[in-house]
């Protein structure tokens, strides 16, 4: 079982990391915002709710992952990242996904698939040129490697099928070495605690609890 070490001040700067954050400057926020909103998915509720609440963006040490949302609906990348570059703006629409969803889902793997999928699909309309399928080397995570093959394996799994949750735990590490897809509930913890307790796996229920709030405040 997972011990319980869970340091509330890397957890409130994660969670909040607006305090500490280098705040995107005027002229590359409009900037970024302009290329997003010319994206045409007409009635896509992503990117209609991108342009009624405009998150705010700054850059802030990530761990192990190429962006964040913060509690306060705001987006985070990665110090020096080029914030128009194609892949971060799609990491920015991935982000924007997690904000609409509830916090338990954001902290589930359906919730993590449902965005990396979106984000998917969209990076066509963002790339250069446009088209341009997601994970070509040096696309995901700075890597120098193809992952366009598990970002299509992502695509065929269903976020309602546990089976298909455990497996995109995997495939999200070959995307993004590093990457906490282990720590994670596969669904909102109400619902995973819910699957164990009926077995009498309390161990199991226990430990996802500890797993998920070790990860939410671990460092690296």
């Amino acid at each position: 079982m997972s011990t319980f070490k869970i340091d509330v001040p890397k957890l409130l700067d994660r969670l909040i990391p607006e305090f500490k954050w280098d705040a995107l400057d005027s002229p590359r926020y409009e900037e970024i915002f302009g290329r997003l909103q010319s994206i045409e998915l007409h009635g896509d509720k992503i990117i209609e709710s991108l342009k009624k609440r405009k998150p705010r963006i700054g850059f802030h040490k990530q761990y192990k992952s190429g962006g964040g949302w913060t509690v306060f609906g705001n987006i985070t990348l990665t110090p020096k990242e080029d914030p128009l570059k194609p892949y971060a703006l799609s990491l920015i629409l991935h982000e924007m996904f997690h904000i609409r969803q509830s916090l338990l889902m954001r902290l589930s793997v359906q919730g993590e698939l449902r965005a990396w999928q979106y984000q998917q699909r969209t990076y066509p309309e963002i790339s250069i040129p446009k088209g341009k399928r997601i994970g070509v080397k040096g696309e995901a995570y700075g890597e120098a490697a193809d992952t366009s093959e598990f970002w299509d394996q992502l695509s065929r799994l269903s976020p309602d099928s546990r089976e298909d949750l455990e497996k995109a735990q995997s495939v999200m590490r070959q995307i993004a070495y590093g990457y906490r897809s282990n720590s994670l509930p596969l669904y909102p913890l109400p619902q995973e605690l819910g699957f164990y307790l009926r077995q009498g796996r309390i161990k199991d229920a226990i430990d996802t609890i500890l797993k998920l709030f070790n990860a939410a405040a671990e460092e690296g």
